[in-house]
């Protein structure tokens, strides 16, 4: 099965791709530069304990998947700005692709996603049906939602995050996590969740049923930086809780 990637640079999405490497064919890996910018601080927000954990966890020595890609990925990744361009469109078109993924994108248009045989999923961090958009499992936290944290892969469509769901689960926190673990552990969840999808539809060669989303969840933009902080306060309560 031929698979196209939509993605960004970080060491999660490359734990994410090798993981399906050896699941498919992939043709191609688009990663996105640009980045939604607020005019308000989002970060910094833990970013290097982020990177430093996962480092830790997807280390092979340790039972995991190399952050880095091996040579022959590496080769078909293609850095562009948007997926949306028409370079990236005509690229795709011509690569012919079974299915598309993203992950860690922003919104793509019919004119990209429609162009898989199969369609194109989205890896989204956060319950698509509570939570839309960026920042959905601190959203979780900062409302106290704890058993609203978690990953939905759906199929996109022409809105954010509310095409028919072909997967969810949600993530439990443990009184030893932190707040920077919360990538890694829902990157993990997306991984093992995509991994068995490519499977399915590889098998059935087509694509796969999903479950049409009857309450579309409110639409959630980047959390600043302050909202960041009372978070994490949050969070660490909810962990002594959790600890008593």
């Amino acid at each position: 099965m031929k698979v196209v990637i939509f993605s960004s640079e970080t060491k999660h999405h490359t734990h994410f791709i090798n993981t399906l490497a050896p699941l498919c064919d992939i043709r191609a890996v688009f990663y996105e530069t640009d980045h939604l910018t607020k005019p308000y601080a989002t970060g910094p927000f833990f970013e290097a304990e982020e990177d430093a954990f996962e480092e830790r966890f997807f280390d092979p020595a340790v039972g995991g998947v190399a952050s880095v890609l091996d040579a022959g990925l590496a080769g078909r990744v293609r850095t562009v700005g948007r997926v949306n361009e028409p370079a990236v469109i005509d690229a795709v078109r011509d690569l012919a692709p079974d299915l598309g993924i993203g992950y860690g994108i922003g919104l793509v248009r019919p004119a990209l996603f429609e162009i898989p045989a199969y369609g194109t999923i989205n890896v989204h961090r956060g319950l698509a049906q509570h939570y839309r958009g960026l920042d959905s499992d601190l959203w979780a936290v900062l409302e106290g939602r704890f058993d609203r944290i978690g990953v939905t892969i759906h199929y996109m469509d022409a809105e954010l995050d509310t095409g028919n769901i072909l997967a969810q689960e949600t993530v439990a926190i443990e009184p030893d996590d932190e707040i920077h673990h919360l990538r890694y552990k829902t990157g993990v969840v997306a991984t093992r969740l995509v991994a068995d999808l490519v499977r399915r539809f590889g098998a059935a060669g087509r694509a796969l049923e999903g479950a049409p989303q009857t309450v579309a969840g409110p639409y959630y933009t980047a959390m600043s930086l302050d909202d960041k902080l009372k978070a994490k306060a949050r969070f660490d309560a909810h962990r002594k809780e959790l600890a008593e």
